[in-house]
């Protein structure tokens, strides 16, 4: 009898272990960042190399019957910037939960919001998002607060942050 009770206090506590484990894991598929290089020429006139430092990121995709995709992003993504022609670094913590829908009209918003308030993202606008009739924004930021970014395809033309944003080539200049 005693070993009995044995092995189930053992099955017991391997169940439970198993279920904690499958609790404390976020949802969602891992987003996997990746090192890549912005191009000098049409972003900051010198290449940027970003780098990951940490990436916990993982994404839930939710398809509505009209056929608009939201994908929630959360988890913790800390990157590097350096300047590649004078080895200038930084790092930023952009682990900013967002939350982005594109619909089938081919517009999309993405939102970068945080329930406290902390909420920090990266930033990269190509040349024509950077017009003053689009958003006006530098090449490459990091924003912290609530950021809204309106995209026509892969143009955003629209702009809004309420908080304060770093202009990541003027640092690594």
């Amino acid at each position: 009898m005693r070993r009995l009770l044995s092995l189930f206090a053992v099955a017991v506590i391997a169940v439970a272990a198993t279920v904690t484990a499958a609790a404390a894991k976020p949802p969602g598929a891992p987003v996997n960042n990746e090192p890549f290089t912005l191009p000098g020429a049409p972003f900051c006139g010198f290449d940027v190399n970003v780098g990951v430092v940490k990436d916990t990121e993982r994404a839930v995709t939710t398809t509505l019957a009209d056929g608009t995709v939201v994908t929630r992003v959360t988890g913790k993504l800390i990157e590097s910037y350096t300047n590649a022609d004078t080895g200038k670094s930084i790092v930023r913590d952009v682990s900013g939960a967002t939350t982005t829908t594109q619909r089938p009209d081919g517009t999309s918003t993405f939102e970068g919001t945080n329930r406290r308030g902390n909420n920090t993202n990266r930033l990269i606008f190509g040349p024509t998002s950077r017009r003053p009739e689009n958003t006006g924004e530098p090449a490459l930021v990091i924003t912290k607060g609530p950021v809204v970014v309106e995209f026509t395809g892969n143009i955003a033309t629209h702009f809004t942050l309420k908080g304060r944003q770093e202009n990541v080539c003027e640092l690594l200049a």
